[in-house]
């Protein structure tokens, strides 16, 4: 090994190559992780989330693999885990993720390898799912003795107009069978419900029954309306856009596969629903609604009448117990809310 002499004043220090050598790569190796670091907790000018990039580029022992952040999802909703996820919910499926956050208006990020990409809209997922856990726009829920995320107003839409129009709603009922995919209940197997609103996609293909529009097109639209008033006032917001995804008319009787609703939730693309039950012709027995709602969990039975309403927040358990005589009606609305976009008054609807 060659040998440098180097003076300092009138002492002589005798320094190896490989010693200086090994020095300067000590010091670029850290100039490089304090770069880095630097990446990793700049803020985007534009809205304040992290830089996907730089969370790509940091060093490897600070990131999270794949599996870790698919966890991280899975405890904060399983309904998301289910959409997002593989046949089995082990894996990320990048096509489902990419979909799921165009769906909700985030940017999808594009990188150069798959594990990237997946890694960086993985961030995004927890990112949103963090910001939307209550609502847009509304506060925490987390704290015990929160309010409760449902409601059943009684006579929110008055009999006498449901009266008036059953007879042309249950001449324009006709069975639609429709396909929900894997991540629900009943698979393919859905088919007592006619249907007002249909979201693209579905399998098979099915259009808004036209007389079932007509007819209850406008109750639909009622039923909209408390419902922004009511998630207004449940929130502290000035005002909400409210669509509806799907909108339909549900007949329950007694027989297989026609006489209940297994406990669910409505999905976790479906921001609010909406429970209108309907006359019938046919008294029934049974068919009790169930609710599991609160903070502890508790559970709420609820005999609705014609006109009542059940409001229910994203994400909540709810069952209709089967029926054992007779025929059940009910109009069901699932929604998108998207953030206030206008400054309004709202109140809870009852």
């Amino acid at each position: 090994m060659p040998v440098i002499s180097v003076a300092v004043g009138s002492l002589g220090i005798v320094v190896s190559a490989g010693a200086i050598l090994a020095a300067i790569l000590r010091a670029s190796a850290q100039r490089k992780l304090s770069r880095e670091a630097e990446q990793v907790l700049k803020p985007e000018a534009a809205n304040g989330e992290l830089v996907a990039r730089a969370e790509v580029q940091a060093p490897r022992e600070a990131r999270r693999s794949a599996d870790e952040l698919l966890q991280e999802v899975a405890q904060k909703s399983k309904a998301v885990l289910y959409v997002v996820s593989n046949k089995t919910s082990d894996k990320f499926s990048l096509p489902n993720l990419t979909k799921y956050l165009r769906m909700k208006g985030v940017e999808v990020f594009e990188g150069s390898t798959p594990e990237d990409t997946i890694e960086v809209n993985a961030l995004r997922l927890l990112q949103l799912l963090d910001s939307t856990a209550s609502g847009p726009g509304s506060k925490p829920r987390a704290a015990p003795g929160a309010p409760l995320h449902h409601e059943l107003i009684e006579e929110g839409v008055a009999r006498a107009d449901l009266d008036a129009r059953f007879p042309a709603m249950k001449d324009a009922y006709v069975q639609q069978p429709l396909d929900y995919g894997r991540n629900s209940r009943y698979g393919d197997k859905w088919r007592i419900s006619c249907y007002l609103v249909v979201m693209e996609n579905w399998k098979p293909k099915i259009e808004a029954h036209p007389a079932m529009v007509e007819c209850m097109g406008p109750v639909m639209d009622k039923c909209t309306d408390a419902f922004a008033r009511w998630y207004c006032g449940i929130k502290s917001l000035a005002s909400i856009d409210v669509s509806v995804m799907n909108a339909f008319v549900t007949r329950y009787r007694p027989v297989h596969e026609e006489d209940q609703l297994k406990k669910h939730i409505d999905g976790s693309n479906v921001d609010g629903s909406v429970i209108l039950a309907l006359p019938t012709d046919d008294p029934f027995e049974g068919g009790e609604l169930y609710v599991w709602d609160g903070k502890p969990q508790k559970e709420y039975v609820y005999r609705m009448n014609p006109g009542d309403l059940l409001f229910l927040d994203n994400a909540v358990w709810h069952q209709a117990k089967p029926i054992t005589s007779g025929t059940r009606w009910a109009l069901v609305l699932f929604l998108r809310l998207q953030s206030p976009i206008a400054h309004g008054s709202c109140r809870p609807a009852g």
